[in-house]
């Protein structure tokens, strides 16, 4: 599972790149502008990726963080928030790497943002935190595209023609 999920990981920080690249393309005005999806906009959409990073790692690493919402502004600069976003894809890779690899279907017990106790097993914790990301940059494709900018392809399977696999 180990190198399942660094190979996962890998290819998170490669198509956050390419999305960034033609991210590069827009104003300010249309990367903040409201297109419709949950964090209305693409700016507000990376926050919210932020935020739960965030809140998924100082869970497995027993701290706390408590965002005001999902939705919370964690940096209004876009460069800010872009190094972040691919420094908090470094830091899971080193927790993915430096995990007890017998503990992958160990139950991983936490509180929700509701306060209520949950349970899911280690290894669904971190695919839930990968499937995340993918979700968002599918969403955000979409608004780039809308927005006239150039559409990455971003597909895990470009990832491994990347490497020659």
């Amino acid at each position: 599972m180990k190198d399942f999920f660094l190979r996962n990981n890998d290819y998170h920080l490669w198509a956050t790149n390419l999305l960034y690249k033609s991210i590069e393309s827009l104003s300010d005005t249309d990367y903040k502008k409201d297109v419709g999806l949950f964090f209305k906009s693409i700016h507000g959409t990376l926050n919210h990726l932020l935020v739960v990073e965030n809140v998924w790692y100082t869970r497995l690493t027993g701290q706390t963080y408590l965002p005001n919402s999902l939705g919370e502004e964690l940096e209004k600069d876009r460069e800010t928030l872009k190094g972040k976003l691919l420094k908090s894809i470094l830091v899971w890779k080193d927790w993915i790497s430096n995990f007890d690899h017998i503990k992958w279907q160990d139950p991983f017990r936490y509180k929700t943002m509701r306060g209520f106790e949950a349970e899911l097993l280690y290894c669904d914790v971190v695919h839930h935190n990968m499937n995340h990301r993918t979700h968002h940059r599918g969403q955000i494709t979409a608004a780039i595209t809308i927005l006239g900018g150039p559409s990455p392809e971003i597909d895990y399977v470009y990832y491994l023609q990347s490497l020659g696999k």
